[in-house]
């Protein structure tokens, strides 16, 4: 399914304009991509495409869309995007057929093969719970479906006490999709064969796409004399792909020892996740990971090997890659459909689920891995650095030298190291700030906003008051509202906003008093509905403000948070921030 491709257009719902679409769908367009998208489509096709338009129910339609160069034959599925955007996904007939004959094949090989060996294959289908089972000839019971309780039941049939513990677990595996995992039952539980010694229950998760999720696995009898052969290479339990020793280990031995060319690594980071744990908990997240996982997994294919780093960050190497291009054709892949399957699960919820992701090319960008992993990295912050949702290639023209990439790396200290929990990143800072004094104040302040997740955090300094330094996702770059904001603290009023404490919650504005009630409606206009205000002193006893502000979405502040922010104002205590650092 290779040369499979699914383009994705947004349009516009009321004059279906387009508004996006990926790097593709500009190519194939050229000119016409400033024409509406009814415009595009082929006359003999327009009742079947506005139908599609006007249903927008996920199904598949017939429509040969016009292009300056040829006429393609597709097949456009349409889904609401919000109340005013639809979104259109497009796939090449012709590509289509192809890669169906093709898959035909390779079921047929598969068949072929399984036939060769006695082992029970299933395939389960977590949207529905029904299992279906191949290869039987050597049970006592049929190729068929089955419900996952049915399945067990036939599994338990031949088993002792000790057996049936063994299998309820593995049939719980299978059941919440955990990943992969491999379960050793001493014994023979498919038939009357005493030469059987034990059976061998293997099972792992697969994700195509946001409707089709599942487990495969197999039922492998071993007999006397024969070896039980674990996998040599370890995996993730809950994604599946290759654990981080292992890939890490399979990128030195391709690079370094083997000095194959055209070998790319990719590191993927999935933007703003702490947020999505703490908004939609940790289980969605886990169905996060595991999700993106298999996207990385499909995309990248036989191309390569996929791995897990931890926490919400993977590590693909591809091989042969010789153009900018073959490498941006896996990246835009894995960008595309990650957002397209979690259309409203970004940093709000009126925003995809987006990645970023930093890569680099042995031997063209570095001659060994460390190097070719640390420029990787340094494109994947760049690419969070840049706004997130994005893909960076390593060039030397647009990103400096090796050199100046580790120059960089040592003067930033980055501090956002992999699986630094929000305590440990607090240390470090700490750290740093009384030990080694390397990083400006605007650094500080970057690295805590993108630790955690803000949108907009701005910092005040008194006598007079003053705008310091903004940092966040969207961060304040609006001087009519820095004007505004230093009017009110700079008035004889400010001491009104801290009547309740020098760490004040807005969870809601209506719940503000009358007197700040242009504050309140200037709040509005800039569609800030959410804010902690946080009052301390700097090491020349001078007030400062840290204002922490939530865009766009009202927010229930995370109560667990609040010792971290305390702790970041008392670390910028250590600091005299009358002057610029």
């Amino acid at each position: 399914m290779k040369d499979v491709n699914f383009h994705e257009i947004i349009i516009s719902k009321s004059d279906q304009k387009i508004i996006s679409a990926d790097a593709r769908i500009y190519e194939v367009f050229g000119n016409y991509i400033t024409k509406p998208m009814n415009e595009l489509i082929a006359i003999e096709d327009m009742d079947i495409y506005m139908n599609n338009i006007k249903n927008c129910d996920g199904n598949w339609y017939p429509s040969k869309i016009i292009c300056p160069d040829i006429m393609y034959y597709t097949y456009i599925s349409a889904e609401r995007y919000n109340d005013k955007l639809i979104r259109l996904t497009v796939v090449n007939a012709h590509n289509l057929l192809n890669a169906h004959s093709t898959l035909m094949k390779t079921i047929n090989s598969i068949n072929a093969q399984l036939g060769l060996y006695d082992d029970v294959f299933f395939e389960y289908n977590l949207n529905d719970e029904s299992i279906t089972v191949f290869n039987t000839e050597s049970t006592d019971f049929d190729n068929a479906n089955y419900s996952l309780s049915e399945f067990e039941d036939i599994l338990l049939q031949r088993t002792d006490d000790e057996q049936k513990q063994a299998v309820r677990s593995f049939i719980s595996q299978v059941k919440v999709g955990v990943g992969r995992s491999t379960t050793i039952i001493k014994g023979n539980i498919l038939n009357d064969d005493e030469s059987v010694t034990s059976t061998v229950l293997d099972e792992g998760f697969f994700f195509y796409d946001k409707d089709t999720e599942g487990v495969v696995g197999h039922i492998q009898l071993k007999r006397i004399g024969e070896a039980i052969k674990p996998s040599t290479i370890k995996h993730d339990s809950l994604t599946g792909l290759i654990d981080k020793t292992d890939i890490i280990r399979m990128a030195r031995e391709r690079i370094d020892d083997k000095r194959i060319k055209g070998t790319a690594l990719a590191i993927i980071d999935v933007d703003f996740f702490k947020n999505i744990n703490d908004s939609y908990g940790h289980q969605f997240g886990d169905d996060v990971i595991k999700k993106v996982a298999d996207i990385i997994s499909n995309e990248v294919g036989t191309n390569g090997v996929s791995g897990r780093f931890g926490g919400d960050e993977f590590f693909i190497m591809l091989y042969n890659i010789e153009t900018e291009g073959q490498l941006r054709y896996f990246l835009n892949g894995i960008k595309t459909k990650v957002s397209a399957t979690f259309p409203d699960r970004g940093i709000d919820r009126d925003n995809p689920l987006s990645v970023s992701i930093g890569a680099s090319v042995y031997p063209s960008d570095a001659d060994n891995y460390d190097d070719l992993f640390l420029i990787a990295d340094h494109c994947l912050y760049l690419a969070k650095e840049k706004g997130r949702n994005r893909y960076i290639i390593y060039t030397l023209q647009k990103h400096g030298s090796l050199e100046d990439i580790k120059a960089n790396l040592q003067n930033t200290k980055k501090l956002t190291e992999r699986d630094t929990s929000y305590g440990d990143f607090i240390v470090k800072m700490f750290d740093l700030a009384l030990y080694d004094k390397g990083l400006t104040i605007e650094r500080y302040m970057t690295e805590f906003a993108d630790t955690f997740g803000l949108q907009s955090i701005n910092l005040l300094v008194g006598r007079p008051f003053r705008h310091r330094c903004a940092a966040g996702s969207e961060a304040v770059n609006d001087q009519e509202a820095v004007d505004f904001v230093l009017s009110k603290i700079n008035s004889d009023d400010k001491d009104k906003y801290f009547s309740l404490g020098d760490f004040v919650v807005i969870n809601d504005l209506t719940t503000l008093p009358p007197y700040v009630r242009n504050i309140k409606e200037f709040l509005q206009t800039r569609h800030i509905y959410s804010l902690i205000n946080i009052r301390f002193y700097d090491k020349d006893q001078r007030e400062c403000i840290l204002i922490i502000s939530s865009i766009g979405r009202k927010t229930k502040w995370n109560h667990s948070r609040f010792k971290y922010y305390r702790a970041f104002t008392s670390l910028l205590s250590l600091y005299s921030l009358g002057e610029d650092e």
